[in-house]
């Protein structure tokens, strides 16, 4: 439903979630990965959606996000 929409949407498909602290460092990979192995916290994915606000390079993607 959400990517037949006509609306602009990101949907943030993070590896495990774990709590730690927000450094800003982590990867956004455009394609799916086979494996989704990996950690990264939840404040680095708050990070990213935050920035998705006014970053449209996502837009009508839904990125993987791992540490």
């Amino acid at each position: 439903m959400i990517k037949e929409s006509g609306l602009d949407w990101t949907i943030a498909r993070p590896v495990v979630l774990l709590n730690g602290p927000k450094t800003g460092r982590y990867k956004v990979l455009r394609e799916q990965p086979e494996r989704r192995n990996g950690i990264i916290s939840q404040s680095k994915v708050a990070d990213f959606l935050v920035k998705q606000i006014e970053d449209r390079n996502f837009i009508r993607a839904s990125p993987v996000l791992v540490n």
